[in-house]
C-alpha cells in the first residue's frame, strides 16, 4: 500500500498520532531552547545553572515515565490523550508564572513529561501497535507532526515573544493546546474505536521477530540484544539535545550569529520531512532492524563537515544531516521493539526505554556543554567515535536477531 492510499485509508488514526508528535513540541528542546535567554535574564541565573534546573527536570519526568507508559496498555487511548492534553496545558501555564528557579523546574518538568514524554509515547505507541506490514509508512506519515513543528515553530516563537513576552507566550501556548488538541483527540478517535486497545494475540508477520510471542518488558530486560541496541537508542538524544542548547557555543566557537542558527533549523526540518516519505518504505521493505544499524551515519558524516572549517554553509550542511539521522532515529525506535519483541506490552517497553532516552538527554546539556567549552573540535571528534563504535554493536544485535529468526521458521 502506497502513501497516498494509507493516508486516504486511515485518515483519522494517521491524524491522531500525527497531532500528538505535533503538540509534544511544547516539551521538546528545539522549543523551550528559544526561551533560555529570557528565562536567564529574568532570573538572573547562568547558562550553567539553568543546564542543571533543565537536567533535574528532565530526569524526574524520566523516572515517572515508565508507570505512566503502562497506561497506554490497559486504558483507552481517547482518555489518556484528554488527560495528557490538559497536563500539558496545564504546564504551559505553570512555565509562564516562573518567578523563580522552584517554579520554573516544575514548569519544566511537566512539559517534559507531558510533552516530550507522553504525547510522543502515545503517538508512537499506538501507531506501531495497531499497523503491522504498512507499520514504516504509517509512522512516516504520523510523525511529520515533529518536523512540521521543527520548521516553523521556533520563528513563530521569537515573533510571538516579541510581541507580548515570553510569559503571554507560553500561556498562548497552554491556551492553544486546551482548544486544539483536546477536542481534535477525541473527535479523531471514537468512544468504542478498537484503535484504541492493544490488538489480540495473532501469528507473527513476516517483519516480526520475536523472542517469544509478546516478550513482556522483564524478558526484555533479560535479553543480551537489548543492550546491545540500547546505546544506539539513547545516543541520539544525549547528543542532539546537548547540541542544541548549547547552540550558541557552537556559533560561538565558529563566528556564526545566532539568527543564523535559527535559520539552520529550517534545514533540519525539511531534512526531517524528505526523509520520512524514503525511511517509511525503507522500513516496510527491510524492516526497521536493518534501517537502525546505520541511521547515525549521517549526523556522524555532519560532525564530519563541522570539521572543514568555519563557513557559515557548513552549520546548515549539518543541520540538515542531523535532520536525516533525526528522522531515522524517530522511526526506527517508534518500530524496533515492535518488530522484536511483539505489540502486546509495547506501551511498557516504549516507556522503559523513552525513559533511558530523557536521562540521556538530561545529561547532554552538561556533557556537550562542557566539551563545547573547552574544546569543540575533540567533543566532534570523540563524537565520531563513538558512533563508530555504537554502529559495530547494533549490528551484532540485530544479525543475532535475525540469526534466531531463522532457526525458529
Amino acid at each position: 500500500m502506497n502513501y497516498i492510499r494509507l493516508a486516504r485509508s486511515y485518515p483519522n488514526y494517521l491524524g491522531y498520532g500525527m497531532l500528538h508528535y505535533f503538540f509534544s513540541c511544547m516539551g521538546q528542546t528545539f522549543l523551550i531552547s528559544t526561551f533560555v535567554p529570557y528565562f536567564v535574564d529574568s532570573l538572573s541565573v547562568t547558562n550553567s545553572s539553568f543546564s542543571l534546573i533543565y537536567g533535574f527536570a528532565t530526569i524526574s519526568s524520566a523516572f515517572v515515565l515508565p508507570q505512566a507508559g503502562k497506561l497506554i496498555d490497559r486504558f483507552r487511548l481517547r482518555n489518556i490523550s484528554l488527560m495528557v492534553g490538559v497536563g500539558l496545558s496545564l504546564a504551559c501555564l505553570l512555565t509562564s508564572f516562573a518567578s523563580n528557579t522552584i517554579i520554573l523546574f516544575f514548569g519544566l518538568l511537566c512539559l517534559r513529561f507531558f510533552g516530550q514524554g507522553m504525547m510522543v509515547l502515545i503517538g508512537s505507541t499506538s501507531i506501531a501497535r495497531y499497523f503491522d506490514l504498512t507499520r514504516g509508512k504509517a509512522l512516516s506519515l504520523s510523525s511529520m507532526g515533529l518536523p512540521i513543528a521543527e520548521s516553523f515553530m521556533p520563528v513563530i516563537i521569537i515573533y510571538l515573544i516579541h510581541g507580548f513576552g515570553w510569559p503571554a507566550t507560553w500561556q498562548i501556548l497552554g491556551l492553544a493546546t486546551f482548544v486544539i488538541f483536546v477536542p481534535t483527540a477525541i473527535m479523531l478517535v471514537k468512544s468504542n474505536n478498537p484503535f484504541q486497545y492493544v490488538p489480540e494475540e495473532k501469528k507473527p508477520s513476516k517483519t516480526d521477530v520475536h523472542v517469544r510471542q509478546d516478550a513482556s518488558r522483564k524478558e526484555v530486560l533479560r535479553d543480551w540484544r537489548f543492550y546491545m541496541l540500547l546505546p544506539g537508542l539513547i545516543f541520539l538524544p544525549l547528543f542532539i539535545t546537548g547540541m542544541f542548547i548549547h547552540q550558541n557555543l557552537l556559533a560561538d566557537a565558529n563566528g556564526w550569529t545566532m539568527q543564523w542558527m535559527a535559520s539552520c533549523f529550517v534545514g533540519f526540518g525539511i531534512a526531517r520531512i524528505s526523509t520520512n516519505f524514503i525511511a517509511g518504505s525503507l522500513i516496510d521493505r527491510f524492516s526497521s532492524r536493518n534501517v537502525f544499524i546505520f541511521y547515525l551515519l549521517p549526523i556522524a558524516l555532519g560532525l564530519g563537515v563541522l570539521l572543514l572549517g568555519q563557513h557559515p554553509w557548513l552549520a546548515m550542511m549539518y543541520m540538515i544531516l542531523a535532520g536525516i539521522t533525526a528522522s531515522l532515529s524517530g522511526l526506527t525506535s517508534a518500530s524496533l521493539w515492535a518488530e522484536i519483541y511483539g505489540v502486546r506490552h509495547l506501551g511498557a517497553i516504549k516507556s522503559m526505554t523513552a525513559t533511558l532516552m530523557i536521562l540521556a538527554s538530561a545529561l547532554g546539556p552538561l556533557i556537550i556543554g562542557f566539551g563545547l567549552e573547552n574544546s569543540p573540535d575533540a567533543t566532534l571528534v570523540v563524537s565520531i567515535l563513538i558512533i563508530a563504535l555504537i554502529t559495530a554493536m547494533s549490528w551484532i544485535g540485530i544479525r543475532a536477531t535475525d540469526r534466531q529468526r531463522k532457526m525458529a521458521v
